[in-house]
C-alpha cells in the first residue's frame, strides 16, 4: 500500500452543544466540493454515537465510544488514528472530540512518537456557545475551567450562536475570550458557518529537527519532535530530565540507551514524573515534547549533545 507522506489533521474542540458537529458538517461539505480525500474520527462519551449518523456515509469514519480521549481512550486514539491513516490514505483527518475533552489531550494523541512524523496538525479549533460562555460563572468550577481551557489552547475560535445576543454582548464576550487567548483568530458565526479558507495553518506543531522555529512569545501549547539517530547514555538522559523546566508538560517517545545494548525503551514524562518501559520490538526512536513557549532550538541542541556524548 502506498501511504501519503503526511496527512493534515484538524482538531475540533468545544463544550457540549457549542456547534462542533454542525461545524464538521459544514467543513466536510466544503472538502467534498474541493475534491480532497477526508476521514473523520469521532469521540463520544456514550456507548453509541448520535452525531456520526449525521455525516455522509461516503466519508471514512472511525469512532471512540464510551469514554473520553483525555481519560480512558488516549491509547485507543493513537491506534485508531493510525488505522484510519493507513487504511484510507486521507489527505485530511478531522477529529471531533467529546465536549468534555481537553484539547491538549487530543493533541497529545496526534503527536505520539509513532504518528508525529506523519501528522501535520493544521489547527486546533474550539467552538464557543456565546450565550453559555457569558454565563459560565453559573457552572461548577470544573466545567468553567474546562470552558476556559478549550478557549486558551485553540488556534481558531468559532464564536457561535451570536444571533442570540446583542452586538454589545458580542463585544463583551470577544473581550473575555481575548483575556484567555490573545493570538487565536476569532470567527463570529451563526450555525458554525465559517469557510475552510479562514482556518489558519498553525506553526506550533511543526515536526522537524532541522532549523527549529522560535514561535511568538505567548503562553500556549506547542510541540516538538526529535528523531534520534542512535543510542544515548541513560545517565546523561536522567541528568537532562532533572534540569527540565516547568513549562515542559509532557513527553513521550522511544529511546535506545547504551546501557541496554540498543533495546527500545518507551519513555513517558508527565508533569515532572518519568516512566520507562522496555519494548519487545525495535521502534522508531522519536521523542515528542509538549509544553508552553518551547525553545525548540535549545531543546534540539541539548538532545543532539546527548547523542554526541
Amino acid at each position: 500500500m502506498c501511504v501519503i507522506s503526511t496527512v493534515e489533521v484538524i482538531i475540533l474542540s468545544g463544550f457540549l452543544g457549542s456547534g462542533k458537529t454542525t461545524l464538521l458538517q459544514n467543513l466536510l461539505t466544503e472538502e467534498k466540493r474541493s475534491g480532497r480525500k477526508t476521514a473523520v474520527l469521532m469521540n463520544e462519551i456514550g456507548d453509541i454515537s448520535i452525531d456520526s449518523a449525521l455525516l455522509e456515509s461516503s466519508t471514512p469514519l472511525m469512532e471512540l465510544l464510551d469514554g473520553c480521549i483525555c481519560c480512558t481512550l488516549k491509547d485507543e486514539l493513537e491506534i485508531t488514528l493510525l488505522s484510519l491513516y493507513k487504511e484510507h490514505e486521507p489527505e485530511v483527518i478531522y477529529i471531533e472530540a467529546t465536549g468534555v475533552a481537553h484539547p491538549v489531550d487530543v493533541l497529545e494523541g496526534c503527536l505520539s512518537p509513532l504518528l508525529a512524523p506523519d501528522m501535520n496538525v493544521r489547527s486546533v479549533i474550539s467552538t464557543i456557545d456565546a450565550v453559555r460562555f457569558l454565563a459560565r460563572e453559573t457552572f461548577s468550577p470544573h466545567v468553567r475551567r474546562l470552558l476556559e481551557e478549550q478557549v486558551k489552547h485553540a488556534d481558531d475560535l468559532i464564536l457561535n450562536k451570536t444571533d442570540l445576543i446583542s452586538a454589545e454582548l458580542i463585544k463583551k464576550v470577544q473581550k473575555e475570550i481575548r483575556s484567555f487567548n490573545s493570538f487565536a483568530t476569532i470567527h463570529t458565526t451563526r450555525f458554525s458557518q465559517v469557510p475552510l479558507a479562514f482556518i489558519g495553518y498553525s506553526q506550533r506543531y511543526a515536526q522537524t529537527n532541522e532549523d527549529p522555529v522560535h514561535v511568538k512569545d505567548h503562553l500556549q501549547i506547542q510541540s516538538f519532535t526529535y528523531q534520534f539517530k542512535g543510542s544515548v547514555s541513560r545517565q546523561a538522559f536522567d541528568e537532562w530530565l532533572l534540569a527540565m523546566p516547568n513549562d515542559i508538560l509532557r513527553m513521550k517517545g522511544f529511546i535506545r540507551f547504551f546501557e541496554d545494548k540498543g533495546t527500545t525503551t518507551l519513555f513517558q514524562y508527565s508533569y515532572g514524573i518519568s516512566q520507562f518501559f522496555e519494548e519487545a520490538i525495535r521502534l522508531p526512536a522519536n521523542l515528542v515534547i509538549i509544553g508552553e513557549n518551547l525553545d525548540k532550538a535549545k531543546i534540539h541542541n541539548q538532545l543532539l549533545q546527548l547523542e554526541q556524548q
